[in-house]
């Protein structure tokens, strides 16, 4: 858990999330599709079947579904009843679903091969041990030159783990680097140029953010977007581990809904980096529960 984490290495959990989105990124450390409350489950890759010590955490029904697909190891879809089939999709942890003769079907997750070659194709499995034997009987001196090729299942339709995605400050970043072109009119252009154009007086919005963000030691990198009552930047903050670099998100209102909160969750997630996110009076207690149980966003309160 990213709480135990934290704790254990003495790190604000804001802090700790930010290291571990890092080691998400490198591909060092992977997340599980099962949650406890809100968070997922860190592991290192290779770990996966230790996921098996948290599956109380899992609803009745999936648990029941693990337990099945367990000792059954290969289940065909169409043959369950619908609240199984539904369970299979949602245990991603332990279920891997593949197609065989044109049926979804489902494996447990650290099963061996060889065992599910067999319950796929028992005939023919079962024809290779007779023709095996009888080669080994004829020819008893001569060495096999080619081992024998073991039965392949269709390849299991399976969702990376990790994918790290920054297409959006990316494209953001690569339009405010653009330089002033007219659309068509090259004439035009030339005038335009030759125009001493009055640079826009910063919003006042702006202006009072990037004046809290001083006081607090926060230094302002990037705009990316200003509205009238939203700002979105990259900020970069002092920490344990070095400079930290968070996505701004300030609110020009009292408060922040669950909505926006979650928004802002997904854009944080989204570019890898944490959230840092003002807004001007304390949340309500629903609200700052949600931000204390997802340790990407940090919470300031500009007076």
């Amino acid at each position: 858990m990213p709480v135990r984490i934290a704790k254990t290495i003495e790190m604000d959990p804001v802090f700790a999330s930010a290291l571990l989105s890092e080691l998400l990124s490198s591909k060092q450390l992977k997340t599980s599709h099962m949650k406890i409350g809100a968070s997922p489950l860190y592991l290192l890759p290779g770990q996966e079947n230790q996921l098996e010590k948290q599956s109380e955490n899992l609803k009745s029904a999936e648990q029941e579904a693990l337990v099945r697909l367990k000792e059954k190891i290969v289940i065909t879809d169409e043959d369950e009843n619908p609240t199984t089939r539904v369970a299979l999709r949602n245990i991603k942890d332990f279920a891997i679903p593949f197609k065989f003769k044109e049926k979804i079907m489902w494996k447990y997750a650290f099963s061996n091969q060889e065992e599910i070659n067999k319950l796929l194709n028992p005939k023919e499995e079962e024809e290779k041990k007779e023709e095996s034997i009888k080669k080994s009987e004829e020819k008893p001196r001569e060495k096999i030159q080619d081992p024998e090729k073991e039965i392949k299942t269709p390849e299991p339709e399976v969702p990376k783990a990790w994918e790290v995605k920054k297409e959006e400050i990316k494209k953001i970043k690569k339009e405010s680097h653009k330089p002033y072109e007219t659309q068509s009119d090259k004439k035009q252009k030339k005038k335009v140029e030759n125009i001493f154009i009055e640079e826009e007086p910063e919003p006042e919005f702006l202006t009072e953010i990037k004046n809290f963000l001083e006081r607090k030691n926060i230094k302002f990198l990037e705009e990316i977007r200003t509205e009238k009552k939203e700002i979105m930047a990259t900020v970069e903050i002092t920490s344990q581990l070095g400079n930290i670099n968070f996505l701004l998100i300030a609110k020009n209102k009292k408060t922040a809904t669950k909505d926006e909160i979650n928004a802002a969750i997904q854009i944080a997630t989204k570019n890898s980096m944490p959230c840092l996110l003002i807004i001007r009076k304390t949340p309500s207690k629903p609200i700052q529960k949600i931000i204390d149980e997802n340790h990407l966003i940090k919470l300031e309160i500009i007076n």
